[in-house]
Order: structure tokens, then sequence, then C-alpha cells
């Protein structure tokens, strides 16, 4: 059901609760609940607790797993929808120099799965190789498809970007 034009005021309240950064597991857990348009939302969040922090579990000292699980209930006066996401960032450090990484994403709202692959290496200082790939796949339950819906893969691609820095 579309939301009216007009005027709205949204207020909410959320709490949070970080763990330490120097444990070997830490992370955010985060409550919210307040006005959404013409409705209430309320929302969980595992996971990031802002840009500046994370969840982070250091599985090896070079291998950190940095998982995130959302979940979000929207109630209005004629609908209401739950989203979930959940989103896992994995971090391997070859060398301080290189590293590589991966971040796997499920939407529900979109229902679709992404990912996206980083491989960084500083070759000389100031001077590096970026490899990427990502895609992104539509994971429709075939009961609700229907002929104008699309499966499978959306996009995908494969970036490869040099960089030298010249000295004189």
């Amino acid at each position: 059901m579309p939301i009216a034009t007009g005027g709205y005021g949204f207020s909410d309240v959320s709490l949070s609760y970080g763990f330490g950064a120097q444990r070997r597991a830490s992370g955010t857990i985060r409550v919210q609940a307040g006005q959404f348009y013409d409705g209430t939302i309320r929302s969980i969040t595992i996971g990031p607790g802002s840009t500046f922090s994370s969840a982070r579990i250091a599985v090896m000292q070079r291998l950190a797993v940095e998982p995130t699980f959302s979940i979000t209930r929207v109630e209005r006066p004629n609908s209401s929808f739950t989203t979930r996401l959940a989103r896992a960032r994995v971090d391997y450090g070859f060398t301080p120099l290189m590293f590589a990484s991966g971040l796997v994403q499920w939407n529900s709202a979109d229902r679709a799965l992404s990912t996206n692959l980083r491989f960084r290496w500083e070759y000389a200082p100031g001077s590096e190789v970026f490899l990427v790939y990502t895609d992104e796949r539509d994971i429709r339950d075939d009961r609700y498809a229907t002929p104008t819906t699309v499966r499978g893969l959306k996009n995908r691609a494969l970036v490869v970007k040099f960089s030298r820095m010249f000295r004189y």
C-alpha cells in the first residue's frame, strides 16, 4: 500500500551495547523501535555498531570474520513486512602489503545474494594492484515467480586496477 503524501514526524529510540574491540570476538547489539511514516518500525542488529566499529571474530592472527545479522519489522495500518539481512566479511592478510577479502550478503527484501571478492597488493611504496570480482544473484523462490521475473545472475563484474607512483 502506498504511503500518503504529506509531512511525517519520526521519533525512535535505540539501545546498543558494544563488546570491547580488544577481545577475540567483539561487536555491537542494537535494538531500535519507533515511528515509520504512518506506522512503526522495530529492528535488531547484531554486528556493526557504527562506521568505526564492527563485529569481528579473530579466527587466526591473519584471518578474521565480520558477521552481521539484522531483522527489521515495519507495521502500517493496512500492511506490514519483515526484512532480513545477513552479511559476512572475511579478511586474510598475507603480509602487511597484501591482503584478500570477501563479502557475501543476503537480503530478503531484494531476494538477492551478493558476492564481492577483493585482492590488494602494494608491490612498491604508493603503487598497488587491485583485483575485484563482484556478482549479484536473484534467489527468488519459484513459487512466487511471474513471467516477468528473471532468476539467476543480475550482474557480474571483474575489475583490475593498476597504479604506479612515479618519483622525480
